[in-house]
């Protein structure tokens, strides 16, 4: 059987909001009226003007594995979070509630998305420059009728969550800390809990020491 390479989606996050999404159960959907990406926001005010919704709101996840990019573009110093989930119990938790949909991005040029057509702006929410395509991003949008909305709670269940991922630069006392603290929360007693290994793994550094022999 071939490998499931979109398992798993990853939100890479602050400290903050992960503890808020595991004792709340619940994950925040943001407007995207502060994104960096300017062609990003004007897309999604494009969408909400055709699906004539007065809100659109979305949250940015990735089914890419965990790299350096990652933490460092989407956490905040060495406090960032990753949250794990597996992507198809999520989907079915997210696709049975009213004005939310979520998907794969899209990376084209823009050659390619001259080529589409009026029919297919519901994918404006999900097509990217493809100068973004390492993030691999997997995106929740959800459209609703009040304007100027900023921020919608989803209720989700954490047993789509499959691990919590401590940032690499989080020292031992604080991480050791944090185990605690997130084992403390109702319903979060038994969640694995890992630190990142990207920027010191000692199985790499055995390697190298064994590559330069004795």
């Amino acid at each position: 059987m071939a490998r499931d390479l979109d398992k798993y989606v990853r939100r890479y996050t602050t400290l903050s909001s992960a503890l808020d999404t595991l004792a709340q159960k619940h994950l925040v959907l943001l407007s995207p009226s502060k994104w960096d990406d300017l062609n990003d926001v004007y897309f999604m005010e494009l969408y909400r003007s055709v699906s004539n919704a007065g809100s659109v709101l979305a949250l940015c996840c990735t089914l890419a594995t965990e790299t350096y990019h990652h933490w460092r573009v989407f956490t905040q110093g060495m406090e960032g979070i990753c949250l794990e989930f597996e992507r198809r119990p999520l989907e079915r938790q997210l696709s049975i509630l009213p004005g939310i949909e979520m998907r794969k991005v899209d990376y084209l040029k823009v050659g390619d998305l001259e080529t589409l057509h009026s029919r297919e702006a519901d994918r404006l929410p999900y097509v990217k420059r493809e100068g973004f395509s390492d993030e691999r991003e997997w995106r929740i949008v959800s459209t609703c009728a009040e304007s100027a909305v900023m921020a919608k709670s989803v209720a989700i269940e954490l047993t789509s969550l499959n691990r919590v991922l401590l940032n690499p630069w989080m020292p031992p006392s604080l991480a050791d800390n944090l185990r605690s603290l997130i084992r403390s929360i109702p319903g979060c007693e038994s969640i694995r809990i890992e630190a990142s290994r990207l920027t010191n793994s000692e199985r790499w550094k055995s390697a190298g020491k064994a590559l330069a022999g004795p």
